[in-house]
Parts: structure tokens; sequence; C-alpha cells
């Protein structure tokens, strides 16, 4: 997998690159952003994002890891990617990459994502990470990376309020659980629908403030929810790239949960 793409939204560009081993965003200037990200998570600043491949330990055979947030650290500096920066994991492929870009009545909205589903979960489902039991078993410092897991990366050409960010992320969420439930994808270790996977992240960012230091513009779009265009082109980048990404995987005989 080798993808080189550049978006120019007005106030600020970006680029990303995707290969074997990551995919990597980086912006022209500073973008504030609202994640979950393991490195940089919360509501800060990011002048790159990196989603990171890391190796299956199904076997739980690998018992010393470098704490997550440091090894995410350490590739982006790798990469040479500027500070700060927004990172994530995932053990699913890079060729599951896809992405979306939708504009409309003056408005961009961008997604790219990688996903897996052999970790598929509801939320609800009974625990399966208890820190007691793992340091039991053995001595690594952190969970297993299953090779289910879906990274979501979006951003949109305007500024964004702090309420509207975290609406943003709320409409990406819920878009791709209407998605998997549209796919027919179950738990894996219930009957239920799953609603994602056990280690999802998803990052949203907007345009940055010209002259202040928010994270957030409180001038910013105010409102990012399902009655809004700009919640309904979030909802559609998200189900465009996830659709694609899950049709990829399918034609590459991945197992996917199923009804």
């Amino acid at each position: 997998m080798n993808k080189n793409s550049e978006y120019n939204f007005g106030s600020f560009t970006f680029t990303v690159n995707v290969d074997d081993d990551s995919c990597r965003a980086v912006f022209s200037r500073s973008v504030p952003v609202l994640s979950t990200a393991v490195l940089g998570g919360g509501m800060s600043f990011a002048s790159s994002v990196l989603n990171m491949k890391v190796r299956q330990n199904f076997l739980g055979l690998e018992t010393d890891f470098v704490e997550p947030a440091e090894s995410i650290s350490l590739c982006a500096s790798h990469y040479g990617l500027p500070e700060p920066c927004s990172g994530m994991m995932t053990a699913a492929s890079m060729n599951s990459y896809c992405d979306a870009l939708i504009e409309e009545q003056g408005v961009s909205v961008f997604c790219c994502l990688t996903a897996g589903f052999s970790n598929a979960l509801a939320a609800g489902d009974r625990a399966s990470f208890l820190p007691e039991l793992l340091a039991e078993k053995h001595s690594c410092k952190q969970p297993d990376i299953e090779p289910g897991t879906i990274n979501i990366i979006a951003g949109t050409s305007i500024p964004l309020a702090p309420q509207a960010a975290c609406e943003a992320l709320m409409i990406c969420s819920e878009a791709k659980t209407a998605l998997i439930h549209e796919r027919g994808i179950k738990s894996t270790v219930s009957e239920m629908y799953a609603t994602g996977t056990g280690t999802d992240s998803i990052l949203v960012f907007s345009a940055p403030a010209a002259d202040s230091f928010e994270s957030f513009r409180s001038d910013g779009e105010k409102y990012c929810g399902k009655h809004t265009k700009l919640g309904e082109l979030f909802g559609r980048a998200v189900r465009q790239a996830l659709g694609s990404s899950i049709d990829i995987l399918s034609s590459a005989g991945f197992v996917i949960t199923e009804v």
C-alpha cells in the first residue's frame, strides 16, 4: 500500500501518506483536534496525526512492550512528523485504508480510516481486559492489540466551536455503528449487533483560528448534529470510507463476523 494525497481546505492544507506500516496526516499549520487517540488525546492541537500499524499478538507470546504513547512517539520521530503529533495504533492491514472527501455549500469534510473486525464488539459486552488478570497471566505492560480496530480521522474546512467538535466526534461514531449494523456485523462475544471494535479510535479536526490560541473557536460553527448540513457531511464521509473499507476486506477474504 502506497498512497500520497494533498488537500486544500482554504485556510490550511494537509497531506495524507499511507504505506504498509502507517497512515500519516501532516497539516500546514497546527489545527485543533478532539480525539480518543493514545498520544495527544483529548482536546488539543496537532501538526500531524499518525495511525500506526503494530504486530498482532494473538498467542500472547510477546510480553515486553514499549508503552503505547512512547511507541507512537518513536514512530512519529522515525517519519519526521512535526509536533505536536496525535497518534493511534492498529494491527489492521493498511490495505484497508479508504478515504472520502465531500464538498457541498462551501464546506469540505474529509475522512480517512483503517478497519478490521476480528475484535468486533457491542457496547455493553462483557469486559475482556481486566488488569489484575493480565498481571497474573504475564508481565506485559499493555493488552494485546487485535487486528480488529477501526481508526477514524475526520475533519472540516471550517472552524468549530468546542460543542460542535464533540457533536462531530459523536456523529462519526454513530455513522460507524449505523454502517456496521447495515452490513449485519455482529459481536464476536455475544449475539448483539456490533457497535464497533474493542480498540477503536476517532480524531476530529477543524480549521484553525487565525489569531486565537483556543483549541476550538468559541465563535466557530456551534452545531454539528444530525439536523445540520455539517453533521450530514461528517456522517456521509465516514459511511462512504468505512463501506469501501469493508468491501476491500471482504474481497480480500478477511473474515467479517456476519449474521
